[in-house]
């Protein structure tokens, strides 16, 4: 009865997986929950029913109309070609026959045993159905980390070199064990126990390390929309005070537009001059122009214009761009940049009487490029074609300008640097995809 019950859950989990996979680069046809794991519940009763009743090596042609039936519940739940999904399922079938045959044959090499022994129910072919199955696993969520668009954006060697040293151990301490059969007599129960909890504690390792990676991930993407969101009500606020002061301005035009009538009709041009050019003085204000549809380049410029004008800057904006232009580059990205830039210009103009960012932001030809000039008190040191920070703290500064030239290359551009006579330009080309 045993046996039937460890036939029986490796049954679900070959199941599942299929299943899963299909899950992975199918969509399915019915929105219903649990259409998947009612299947593979269902398909787990037929196979077990199957293995208990007909043997497979007395009849393999039953096994194979099972196999055949899972292909058409596979056809029924998902869309897509039939032919792409026969060579997905032929796929899967494979890579679980060899995981068997692998993990047997590393059995027999180890432990010196019999193959056919391994047909038997016993504790080796327990083993094997442990080790084989952990592969299968394996697979699975290597391919599901294939395909996940949304994975968080670090450096990938770090994710598979975590991986590889959990496979790696995993590999290591079953080999262990296995040796151990040839070797320790009389504790197959505990062996055989620990062998299944290597291969789950490994599985749920991985599958912890996908959770974690995930929950960060999302809390990166909530993190960016709520920093979008303040700049856009930053730059909303802008707008609504400006519209607020046009409208007193309006209200006000009346008793302006007499006086200046007043003016002219005593021929007094001197006092008309006089108090237009007091007005244009006390009508200082500062609407930025939208340079993108969706607000974010706008409201974070003008965030950092307010940053600006709080250490007494004064940041000249050139720029070309209109809501019309389209940008096919990561905001996230340009933002991140920006950011960069002005930053190490406000820190640049600290010790320096002229305070002012000359700041352009420009379309040409199929490029956007950026350009900051700002002036600076010292020297700049460089080390081959690096700049080095000149701050005492270097372990904690000097990001920024790498973290530009990483952006400016990933987009297919460059980063350039000229200073000179106190006068420090950077500029930035990144390549709009069409």
């Amino acid at each position: 009865m045993n046996w039937y019950v460890i036939e029986a859950s490796v049954n679900f989990l070959q199941l599942f997986v299929i299943y899963k996979t299909f899950d992975l680069y199918y969509e399915k046809r019915f929105d219903k929950k649990f259409v998947i794991e009612c299947m593979v519940v269902l398909m787990t009763i037929l196979l077990s029913i199957l293995n208990y009743v007909i043997p497979i090596d007395l009849n393999p042609y039953v096994y194979i109309s099972f196999f055949f039936i899972i292909y058409v519940t596979i056809i029924i739940i998902y869309k897509g070609n039939i032919f792409a999904k026969m060579g997905t399922f032929f796929f899967l079938i494979a890579f679980l026959g060899t995981c068997e045959l692998m993990s047997a044959v590393l059995l027999t090499i180890i432990d010196g045993v019999d193959l056919k022994l391994i047909q038997e129910q016993n504790f080796l072919r327990f083993e094997v159905m442990i080790i084989s199955q952990t592969l299968f696993v394996y697979g699975y969520m290597f391919m599901k980390k294939r395909i996940d668009k949304e994975r968080l954006k670090l450096p990938n060697s770090r994710y598979y070199f975590l991986i590889a040293s959990i496979l790696f151990l995993t590999v290591t301490t079953i080999v262990m064990v296995i040796w151990m059969y040839g070797n320790v007599d009389g504790i197959n129960n505990t062996l055989v126990v620990l062998t299944l909890s290597v291969s789950l504690i490994s599985i749920t390792s991985i599958a912890l390390t996908n959770r974690i990676i995930k929950d960060m991930d999302e809390k990166h993407k909530n993190d960016l929309e709520l920093q979008r969101i303040k700049m856009e009500n930053n730059y909303f606020s802008d707008v609504n005070s400006v519209l607020e002061e046009i409208r007193i301005l309006r209200h006000d035009m009346r008793g302006e537009l007499v006086i200046i009538h007043g003016y002219n009709e005593m021929n007094q041009r001197d006092k008309i001059s006089s108090h237009i050019e007091k007005k244009l003085q006390e009508l200082d204000i500062q609407l930025l122009p939208k340079m993108d549809s969706d607000n974010i380049l706008t409201s974070f410029i003008n965030f950092k214009l307010k940053e600006a004008k709080s250490h007494n800057i004064e940041i000249i904006l050139e720029s070309n761009l209109t809501e019309e232009n389209e940008i096919n580059i990561d905001k996230e990205d340009i933002c991140r940049v920006l950011n960069n830039i002005i930053n190490n210009a406000i820190e640049a103009c600290e010790n320096v009487e002229e305070k002012y960012i000359r700041l352009q932001i420009d379309m040409i030809s199929n490029s956007l490029v950026i350009k900051s000039e700002n002036p600076f008190k010292g020297e700049v040191k460089k080390e081959g074609n690096k700049i080095i920070t000149l701050k005492r703290d270097k372990a904690r500064h000097g990001y920024g300008l790498k973290s530009v030239r990483g952006i400016a290359e990933k987009h297919g551009g460059f980063m350039n640097i000229n200073h000179g006579s106190n006068i420090f330009i950077l500029e930035v080309h990144m390549i709009v995809k069409m």
